[in-house]
């Protein structure tokens, strides 16, 4: 008996069921491998306080709330080991694969869905945002939903409950992260371009149906306590001064981060090139073969590039773009590449296997790197600190890119000290949860004479190894990874 016969056999739910205990288990492997990193310890700090303090620590970093608030209810009921802080992550890059399947499935039958939802278990870059105590994943798993709805939408839209998961979905999506408006619009795009404008008629159209409006409008209220904070940190204009401005690699830079997580720049050139292109040219020829009246491939194609398009035309100007950001829409590529293959090898099953099974491969690739790439090492050196002989000596943090997820692993009863040589930071973006707290060393000349100091920083040469008074001497040091720690005797 063939192979997809006994397939056909199994009932739907229980081969998604397989497929996402899969997904399950590459999300778990080696989550707690790598040591809690600057923007986790940020999370962590940020959702050990109540509600009300996380709106507020949130209105002075660049994020809105509601990741905060629910790592806040998730560690108080599971705990603030490493892997129930980035449980949360984890379960939402679960959930995505059977939403991902319903979305497929209505668009292109159940073996694209049944492929899309394999690939979406395996796709190396949800694994790694599903493995790391920050919003992406989360935010990747309300796009997926709100793409449902508008799929349900699209297909029913008398129908009063998908404009309710709709507004739920997106209402959650941009408490979680501002980039989901670009879904929104890419939304938006989806229902202006399905019919020409000599079809358009109010209240038949979509877009211009009063279900709709009220839908996107009350979204919009909904966020509406938050939008003077939403205001203030795009004044500041905070957070974002790291990222670099868009050049004519980044599109495939952040594509082969997708597929493989790898440097793309380390592949020959003419893959580098060749491939996104190739995923380029396989969308428009699915946007052009697709003759349904949904046109949902012209929707799963938006979803998947207009907010990344989108994101890059204003890097080229003022960098806001970073690959982590559009999970949600590598979900959408990810999708995208399982309907080209399923449609492409329709009537060759042998095409269709040896297709699939490229792309597997190269997803298991990508996911070796992901487990390779985890060495953040901060737990290693604190326990070094933690067990030293002496206890009790103060820890002082060369720089805030060590400051939260140091603040993690102390076991010391005395909060890190954070230097400032350099000057206090403002007390915005991630200094906002400490900008009014004692933890400032402005200089080393206030350490009290005959006492001992930990110095916690970076490997290399930075200032604040630098500034150390040539008095003191250095009485022990441990390294692991990128992270330093020097034990002074403060003479």
């Amino acid at each position: 008996m063939k192979i997809s016969r006994v397939i056909k056999r199994i009932p739907s739910w229980l081969l998604v069921l397989i497929i996402t205990s899969v997904g399950a288990i590459f999300r778990f492997i080696d989550i707690s491998k790598s040591s809690i990193w600057h923007d986790e310890g940020f999370s962590i700090m940020l959702s050990s306080r109540s509600p009300y303090d996380i709106w507020v620590g949130s209105a002075r970093d660049v994020h809105p709330p509601l990741y905060y608030t629910l790592l806040h209810v998730w560690t108080s009921i599971f705990g603030s080991s490493v892997v129930a802080i980035r449980g949360l992550s984890a379960i939402a890059g679960i959930a995505i694969i059977p939403v991902g399947y319903l979305v497929i499935k209505r668009i292109s039958g159940k073996r694209a869905a049944l492929l899309g939802a394999l690939l979406l278990a395996l796709a190396p870059f949800l694994v790694r945002y599903s493995q790391e105590a920050r919003m992406y994943g989360l935010l990747g798993l309300e796009m997926a939903v709100a793409l449902y709805s508008v799929v349900r939408i699209s297909e029913t839209p008398n129908k009063k409950w998908p404009y309710l998961v709709y507004v739920l979905s997106v209402t959650a999506g941009l408490y979680t992260h501002y980039f989901a408006a670009l879904a929104v619009i890419s939304f938006w795009f989806y229902f202006i371009v399905l019919e020409s404008p000599k079809k358009w008629k109010f209240n038949k159209t979509i877009f211009l149906s009063i279900k709709w409006w009220i839908a996107n409008i009350f979204a919009l209220v909904l966020l509406l306590p938050w939008i003077p904070n939403m205001f203030s940190q795009i004044r500041r204009g905070q957070g974002l001064g790291w990222l670099p401005k868009s050049t004519i690699h980044t599109f495939n830079d952040t594509f082969w981060q997708f597929i493989t997580f790898t440097d793309a720049r380390q592949v020959w050139i003419i893959f580098y090139w060749l491939i996104p292109i190739a995923f380029l040219v396989a969308t428009a020829y699915l946007i052009i073969k697709d003759k349904s009246e949904q046109k949902y491939i012209t929707l799963l194609a938006s979803f998947s590039l207009i907010p990344i398009l989108f994101a890059l035309i204003i890097s080229a100007q003022k960098p806001i773009f970073h690959e982590r950001y559009f999970a949600f829409a590598a979900t959408g590529i990810f999708m995208l590449i399982a309907i080209f293959i399923d449609r492409i090898s329709s009537k060759n099953i042998w095409l269709f296997s040896t297709l699939s099974l490229i792309i597997i491969t190269t997803e298991l690739v990508g996911i070796r790197n992901v487990y390779g790439q985890s060495n953040h090492q901060m737990e290693k050196v604190m326990s070094h600190i933690n067990n030293y002989p002496v206890q009790g000596t103060p820890i002082v943090a060369g720089e805030l890119y060590v400051y939260f997820d140091g603040s993690f692993y102390s076991h010391s009863t005395q909060s890190l000290e954070l230097y400032t040589g350099q000057g206090r930071p403002n007390g915005y973006g991630e200094s906002g949860l400490i900008y009014d707290k004692n933890v400032y060393l402005d200089s080393y000349n206030l350490v009290q004479p005959g006492t001992k100091l930990w110095l916690l920083g970076k490997t290399g040469s930075h200032t604040y190894y630098d500034k150390v008074p040539s008095s003191w001497t250095l009485i022990d040091e441990y390294t692991s990874g990128y992270i330093e720690a020097r034990l002074y005797q403060v003479n």
